[in-house]
């Protein structure tokens, strides 16, 4: 430990042998004399409590190896990471309000879906259960990159009542009600979704 004092006093005795300026010597000196007691500081308490130094030593440590740990994954980020992430906003900014095909049109006093945007199609919600997705087999298609094989699912939980949930993933795009994302929610007269760039409005009906 008198060794790396030595080391220390002696680097500041070179730096003030210098030809510098008087306010640099004063702020060299000032800065040994820091380093002289941070370092003994340091010394008695590590031989008072080792454990305790060791602890505030990791408490330091933590922070800079995950500052460190994010640099290296940005670092290491593939060059297609960017030409996904543009072409995911790229989907998500078409209008394929007129491309949103459905099975049935709209029936009397039963709920139905109508799409915002468009011509403005309304699909009614004839069973207990309504599909949304890319695939041609799903009740409401949307045929957007950016929906999922099979997205969503509506399903009655009761007499009128009628609930959205997301078949995405946790990973996948979502489904978005009134500007919430969410994995299930209670669908209520008027309330708008978002699967992606299609938008439907939900109309609540007797059956």
């Amino acid at each position: 430990m008198r060794q790396q004092h030595s080391i220390a006093v002696g680097t500041v005795a070179v730096c003030l042998a210098s030809p510098a300026h008087a306010a640099e010597r004063t702020y060299m000196t000032e800065f040994a004399r820091v380093l002289y007691f941070a370092d003994g500081a340091i010394s008695s308490g590590y031989r008072a409590a080792p454990a305790l130094m060791l602890g505030l030593a990791m408490l330091l440590a933590i922070p800079l190896m995950a500052l460190a740990s994010r640099v290296w994954a940005w670092s290491r980020r593939s060059s297609e990471s960017t030409r996904r992430y543009r072409q995911r906003v790229k989907f998500l900014e078409q209008d394929v309000s007129g491309d949103i095909t459905g099975g049935a049109q709209q029936l009397p006093g039963r709920a139905f879906l109508e799409v915002v945007g468009g011509r403005g199609a309304r699909f009614t919600i004839l069973r207990d259960m309504l599909r949304i997705g890319r695939e041609e087999d799903n009740d409401i298609r949307i045929p957007s990159g950016a929906v999922h094989r099979y997205h969503a699912a509506i399903h009655r939980v009761e007499l009128g009542a009628y609930r959205i949930t997301d078949l995405s993933g946790v990973e996948g795009n979502g489904v978005v009600v009134n500007g919430q994302r969410c994995a299930d929610a209670r669908l209520y007269d008027g309330d708008m979704i978002e699967l992606g760039p299609g938008r439907l409005r939900f109309h609540a009906g007797l059956l």
